[in-house]
């Protein structure tokens, strides 16, 4: 089988999610969403696809969809787009599908899903991604492709493999060695950047302007360059302060996701982001007051 013959499984009818799946079906590539039950199927069915605008006009893309509670072939490559909270629900109800050995790819916010599914599926080939693509989703089964990135892929032997499927139309794919500088340099942004924008409730570009809220932002990032000195691998977190302040101007009118997770009465991903670093200090024994404290502000919104 050529590689790019695949079957994927897209877990995740998100932004992230359906932008990968429509860009496939308009390869002819071998794809299929999974969504949540039969209810939302029908809804899936009664719009007849996804409204898809991928850099010129919206078209109307009918995606080949399954619903989670059908008994369909096993699952062998997953890619799996769900916010991190609803990862192990979402893939229980897929559970009795997903092969023995099954490739999983995580494609998601946050640390420490892929920690979760092992515990649960040890025999799962559990590979992690991180995408600077920018989408956002305008309705349900509506996809609008806002900014094009690059997608690093690793974590196992196959990454090379698995990269060039998921490469798909401008969706560029690479495989990378050290997944978890991207991963770490990533989530340091989103922890200077998504909890406050949902503390203050405000647009990314607002906390420049609250003097507490930049306050808060660079006690963050101060623990978080604190905490590579302490790994021992201070440039990991080279420049970040920059970073954080660049992504702050550039994305200065966007409503973070965490921000409408908390607005919408939605789980947010404050664990798996905000929560995993402090986590993560706290097993090589450093605590992140700053972090901390924002953790528990943000969980006591929700």
């Amino acid at each position: 089988m050529h590689t790019h013959e695949l079957h994927w499984s897209i877990l995740g009818a998100g932004a992230i999610g359906t932008l990968w799946a429509s860009y496939a079906f308009k390869q002819g590539r071998s794809a299929a969403l999974l969504l949540r039950d039969n209810a939302r199927l029908e809804d899936y069915r009664r719009a007849r696809g996804i409204l898809a605008t991928l850099g010129g006009s919206a078209e109307l893309l009918p995606l080949p969809a399954q619903s989670c509670e059908e008994d369909g072939a096993p699952i062998d490559h997953l890619l799996l787009t769900t916010k991190a909270p609803d990862s192990l629900k979402a893939l229980s109800r897929i559970d009795h599908r997903l092969s023995r050995g099954a490739t999983v790819v995580l494609l998601q916010n946050g640390l420490g899903v892929r920690e979760e599914l092992l515990q649960r599926r040890p025999d799962l080939h559990c590979y992690q991604a991180v995408t600077t693509e920018g989408a956002y989703r305008p309705a349900p089964f509506q996809v609008v492709h806002a900014g094009r990135g690059q997608t690093l892929l690793g974590g196992g032997p196959n990454a090379d493999v698995l990269a060039n499927s998921l490469s798909v139309g401008p969706l560029d794919v690479s495989a990378t060695e050290d997944i978890d500088a991207a991963l770490w340099r990533k989530l340091a942004v989103n922890c200077a950047i998504n909890p406050l924008t949902a503390l203050y409730r405000c647009r990314n570009g607002e906390l420049l302007d609250n003097p507490l809220a930049l306050q808060q932002l660079h006690q963050v990032i101060d623990e978080i360059l604190e905490l590579g000195e302490y790994m021992g691998q201070p440039a990991r977190f080279d420049g970040l302060r920059e970073q954080v302040l660049a992504v702050v101007r550039g994305t200065a009118l966007n409503r973070s996701s965490m921000l409408q997770d908390i607005e919408n009465g939605r789980p947010s991903e404050i664990d798996y982001i905000t929560g995993y670093l402090c986590r993560y200090a706290s097993d090589v024994g450093l605590t992140l007051d700053a972090n901390q404290q924002l953790l528990e502000q943000v969980r006591a919104l929700s």
